[in-house]
């Protein structure tokens, strides 16, 4: 998610109330990109380490056979 992301503020009261409910969120924001900058992969650096950080937090969360582990456990 960008800064100038017209769904900001929708996305960061989506990650509160899913902390709420106990989900584990990280809502990465990363600054002066366009919306859906992820699709530039590879053309943009910030793009790149975006798709990395998100692979690496599922990549944390999903246990054997691809069940994935809430944060209560």
């Amino acid at each position: 998610m960008g800064t100038n992301e017209l769904l900001l503020d929708d996305s960061t009261r989506l990650a509160a109330r899913a902390r709420a409910a106990g989900v584990d969120v990280i809502l990465d924001v990363t600054a002066d990109v366009p919306h859906v900058f992820q699709s530039f992969a590879g053309v943009l650096d910030e793009a790149d380490e975006a798709l990395d950080r998100a692979a690496f937090f599922l990549g944390q969360r999903i246990g054997a056979g691809g069940r994935v582990r809430t944060s209560a456990e």
